[in-house]
C-alpha cells in the first residue's frame, strides 16, 4: 500500500500549529506532521513523501523566503508551499508570489487563517 502524502505544518506558535494540525488531520487521505523551527522543517520536508508545506513566513531561525531557498537546494522537485503571514496585504513582499518564487508558493493566507479554505487549498495541492 502506498504511503499517504505528507503535509507539513510549520509554525513556531504552538497553539496555531496544533490547531492547524488538528484541522488538517481530519482528511484521512493525508498524513500531517509538524515542525516549530525551519531547521526541523527542512529535515522533514526533504522527504519525497512531503507534498505540501504550510509555512509561517516568520520563524525564529530564518524567514519563510530563506526556508524556500534552502528547500529548493535540498529537493529538485520541492513540495507546494502555502504561506501563512500576519502581515497585511500591503506589507506582503511581492517576492512571495512573483519573481523567483513564482510557481512555488501556491497560496498565501493571512492570520487568522480561514481554516476551511486552508483545508480546501491543501487538498487541491495534494491532488495536483
Amino acid at each position: 500500500m502506498p504511503r499517504k502524502p505528507m503535509v507539513l505544518v510549520v509554525d513556531d506558535t504552538e497553539s496555531v500549529r496544533k490547531l492547524l494540525v488538528a484541522d488538517l488531520s481530519q482528511d484521512d487521505r493525508i498524513r500531517v506532521e509538524q515542525a516549530s523551527t525551519a531547521a526541523e522543517a527542512l529535515e522533514k520536508a526533504a522527504s519525497p513523501d512531503c507534498a505540501v508545506v504550510v509555512l509561517d513566513m516568520i520563524l525564529p531561525d530564518i524567514d519563510g523566503l530563506q526556508f524556500i531557498d534552502q528547500l529548493r537546494e535540498r529537493r529538485s522537485n520541492p513540495p507546494a508551499i502555502i504561506a501563512i503571514t500576519g502581515a497585511s496585504e500591503t506589507l506582503l513582499p511581492d517576492s512571495i508570489i512573483e519573481g523567483p518564487y513564482r510557481g512555488l508558493v501556491s497560496a498565501v493566507f493571512r492570520k487568522p487563517v480561514d481554516r476551511a479554505k486552508l483545508r480546501e487549498t491543501v487538498a487541491f495541492c495534494v491532488n495536483s
